[in-house]
């Protein structure tokens, strides 16, 4: 009987590895490469990017506290909520983005998607669309991300 309930706890552990690397346990993720900003009709791929940090275990540590600054518009990422993870989807959740201006200031959430090592955020700025998107490299996740 204990041989039967420590095969169905193995058997359950290895089914669930991939979902459990998702969560962050033994990743190292680093953003990389420039970010591109979008706002209006207007893309910039020349912003100005200060990381919070080169890399860490998830995106709090990588994006929360990171500046993007381009063409008069200041962002940054104040918070970070994921949505729950939902196997062999697109990793979902919502930015919290503080965005000045020479003229207004204001806290706006971006839904963000991370998918194929791009994660992509999109919110509404004094009525305009305004988002970024950037490569995030995930190294030691990806032996457990692969089906």
């Amino acid at each position: 009987m204990k041989k039967f309930f420590l095969m169905l706890l193995l058997s359950f552990s290895l089914l669930n590895a991939g979902e459990m690397g998702l969560k962050g346990g033994g990743c190292v993720l680093a953003q990389e490469g420039e970010v591109q900003v979008n706002i209006g009709l207007s893309t910039y791929s020349n912003a100005d990017y200060k990381a919070s940090a080169k890399s860490g275990k998830n995106f709090r540590e990588i994006f929360v506290g990171s500046l993007i600054n381009v063409d008069g518009y200041s962002l940054k990422i104040i918070d970070y909520m994921p949505n729950k993870r939902m196997k062999a989807k697109p990793k979902t959740g919502v930015f919290m983005v503080l965005v000045k201006t020479a003229t207004s200031s204001k806290t706006i959430s971006m839904a963000y998607i991370f998918d194929a090592g791009m994660i992509s955020a999109t919110g509404i700025f004094n009525k305009s669309t305004i988002g970024f998107s950037s490569r995030v490299n995930y190294s030691l996740c990806q032996v457990l991300i692969k089906k």
